[in-house]
């Protein structure tokens, strides 16, 4: 398996003006609506009564609101760590979507970036269409932040062989060698995995591997690597559907957890995201390209562990025979 780890990501430049001054107040409340429903779509039935509507009613759009402002300011950022209010708020986020530990809360920040996500993108207009992949970026830092500071302050049982969160979304790692990895998406995938076993659902976990990703990253800025990378991760989104997580890794990976996919359903968005990266950007004359890995479950494995190695897999294998897409079995 790959050992390259995950690098300290930068702190992504604010995107203003996506929200109007006016309407925070108004788009905090939607996205807390939408945190709600989701978080509701995701348990069974029998467990929506653990569920604290009423407080995620009252503190979740001032939490929402609060991301909000920080897409568009340092400042504002700040305030979640260092703000005694807005900190508290943040520390709340877990337990404000009924997690019992460290994972549930990291799993509830990610549900919470997805509800911020699905309302900016319906507001913005399409003049703002360039900007939505650094905000993309923006909002995975500013909810890595809150994970951080929620996790801090969550219960200390936790799963996928993670305590903690750092605030840039880098996992420190339990017991044994396993590599450092995104929090937000392993803790998705979990909760997926939790959702599989109770309704024996399949899914489907990929990878997109830039090919020469290491190369071109050491490549000279000027050659406009930065931006050819954001064009790949911009084609990427345009090819999942909303219910899709995806995870943008530093390195020219991207994670993409498919619920509902057999293999088939696999191989076909697998292809369609190699062909979406192929066609999105050129350096020095030639396009760039990914090969892509997948692990579907249950028959590929049955925790997380088990199916990221075969994905990883996978994808060297299909580079290793010239393919975008290993066939699989």
């Amino acid at each position: 398996m790959d050992e390259r780890r995950i690098a300290r990501p930068h702190r992504p430049a604010p995107v203003a003006g996506i929200v109007a001054e006016a309407a925070f107040a108004e788009q905090g409340a939607l996205a807390a609506k939408t945190w709600l429903v989701d978080l509701l779509r995701a348990r069974p039935l029998a467990a929506a009564g653990e569920l604290p509507v009423a407080d995620l009613a009252a503190g979740a759009p001032v939490l929402c609101e609060a991301l909000l402002r920080a897409l568009g300011s340092d400042a504002e950022l700040d305030r979640l760590s260092d703000d005694a209010d807005l900190r508290e708020l943040a520390e709340e986020a877990g337990r404000l979507a009924g997690a019992a530990d460290a994972a549930g809360t990291l799993a509830a920040v990610e549900a919470l970036r997805s509800a911020l996500w699905a309302v900016v993108c319906e507001g913005a207009a399409l003049s703002d269409a360039p900007r939505l992949a650094p905000l993309a970026d923006r909002l995975a830092h500013v909810c890595a932040v809150v994970a951080g500071v929620a996790v801090a302050a969550a219960p200390a049982t936790a799963g996928a062989g993670f305590r903690s969160a750092e605030p840039h979304g880098r996992p420190r790692a339990g017991p044994g060698p396993e590599p450092d990895r995104s929090p937000l998406w392993v803790a998705a995938l979990e909760r997926q995995l939790l959702d599989g076993g109770h309704s024996n659902r399949r899914f489907a976990l990929l990878l997109v591997d830039l090919d020469g990703a290491e190369r071109l990253s050491l490549a000279d800025p000027a050659d406009g690597v930065a931006a050819a990378f954001d064009r790949v991760g911009q084609a990427i989104r345009s090819r999942v559907r909303r219910q899709d997580v995806l995870a943008h890794e530093r390195d020219g990976r991207t994670w993409l957890i498919a619920p509902d996919s057999g293999r088939d359903g696999a191989l076909a968005l697998a292809e369609r995201v190699a062909g979406a990266v192929a066609e999105s950007a050129v350096l020095r004359g030639v396009p760039l390209t990914a090969s892509v890995g997948i692990a579907v479950y249950p028959h590929d494995g049955r925790d997380a562990q088990a199916l990221i190695e075969h994905a990883e897999e996978e994808m060297f294998a299909a580079r290793a025979a010239g393919l975008r897409v290993a066939q699989g079995p």
